[in-house]
């Protein structure tokens, strides 16, 4: 299952538009290993099992700061100037709790996690990542910086092509309270109880007593209206139901044949949806600044991170002249390039709160590990 997985990501990411991280260009698959052309240089690891696997090196700093900055300021809403279709809407990341631990932001009771097995929590989904997706127009300030959500200064930078072609389940508009909702955060609610059997950590959903699929009612209820939900798409986060918009992986449920849904469409039109409704403020909140949610399933990322970590995440980040966050960031990249084997290590970039997204300066900057001097493009 994992090999498979593993090779339909592989050649989804590569048939679709170049990456954030511009690094697959194609793949080869024989029975024994899957080869992929980069444009950068590639390494043979070894796992433990003794199967070969080309790897994908930590990128150059510069070169994926550039690459980040033009991914957050490609995204138009704009009908008479629009962007190109291939490219990336934005850069979603992930602002973990765990500030110096990817693997203790991954909750996944069936996933052998390095940092320990984990089980049910009050009934919350498992095997959910939540993230979120920035570009110039949403999640910044009244001054037209970058917005410091939650205050936690330290994120994962997910690869874009991925997210928008395979990794995804669902997106909304606003912060879509997914932790307790049936089909793994993209359904209608379900019961925050560990002993109930409807949980929402174990998607079984009432009306078929089986696993939850996208076309059980209380999956389909939780999506919008135009993809035969309950609720209209909402204007605001106060406005009522926060329901759904399709993401590639939303019919996922480990079945042998599952291939990703074409969807890039669905999150073409929620941005746009959301940049034309986030004037003014909503509950005393400033529209702009308020979240919005993409649901990332974890039995797909895991494998992938296994076979490719630098290609699944191209970056870690933390909020410029925060040398907490910096030192978190670091300790954070450090553990996972050690579990993945990686030994030419994923980058560590700066996010500058202070730039101007109207004047399109730039967001991510590539700095020395050592010290703050910028280093030049």
């Amino acid at each position: 299952t994992t090999a498979t997985t593993a090779t339909t990501a592989t050649t989804a990411t590569t048939a679709t538009a170049t990456s954030t991280t511009a690094i697959a260009t194609s793949t080869t698959t024989t029975k024994t290993k899957t080869t992929m052309t980069m444009t950068t240089t590639t390494t043979t690891m070894i796992t433990t099992t003794g199967t070969p696997r080309v790897r994908t090196p930590g990128g150059d700093p510069a070169a994926i700061a550039q690459l980040l900055n033009d991914a957050y300021y490609n995204f138009s809403n704009d009908t008479n100037h629009p962007m190109d279709p291939s490219a990336p809407m934005g850069v979603t990341m992930s602002l973990p709790s765990d500030r110096r631990s990817f693997y203790g932001n991954i909750f996944c009771a069936e996933y052998d996690n390095p940092k320990g097995k984990t089980g049910c929590s009050q009934g919350r989904c498992d095997c959910r990542f939540s993230a979120a997706l920035y570009n110039h127009l949403m999640l910044i300030t009244e001054g037209f910086t970058l917005m410091d959500i939650l205050a936690r200064r330290t994120a994962i930078v997910f690869n874009q092509t991925l997210v928008e072609n395979y990794l995804s389940r669902c997106y909304y508009v606003w912060d879509g309270a997914s932790n307790n909702k049936y089909n793994v955060g993209c359904g209608l609610g379900a019961p925050g109880d560990c002993s109930s059997k409807n949980s929402a950590f174990d998607n079984i959903c009432p009306s078929t007593n089986q696993v939850c699929t996208a076309s059980d009612t209380e999956s389909k209820g939780g999506l919008c209206q135009q993809f035969g939900g309950l609720h209209p798409a909402p204007v605001s986060h106060s406005a009522g139901f926060q329901c759904a918009f399709p993401g590639p992986a939303l019919d996922y449920h480990e079945q042998q044949d599952w291939q990703p849904t074409d969807t890039r469409e669905h999150l073409r039109e929620m941005l746009i949806f959301r940049t034309k409704n986030q004037e003014g403020k909503d509950d005393g909140t400033l529209k702009t600044k308020m979240w919005n949610e993409v649901v990332l399933d974890v039995r797909l990322m895991m494998p992938l991170i296994w076979e490719d970590p630098a290609l699944v995440i191209p970056a870690f980040v933390y909020w410029k002249d925060d040398p907490i966050a910096k030192a978190d960031a670091i300790a954070m990249r450090d553990e996972f390039c050690a579990i993945n084997q990686l030994f030419k290590k994923i980058p560590v970039i700066a996010l500058d709160w202070k730039a101007i997204t109207f004047k399109q300066e730039p967001i991510y900057v590539a700095l020395p590990e050592d010290n703050e001097e910028e280093l030049l493009v």
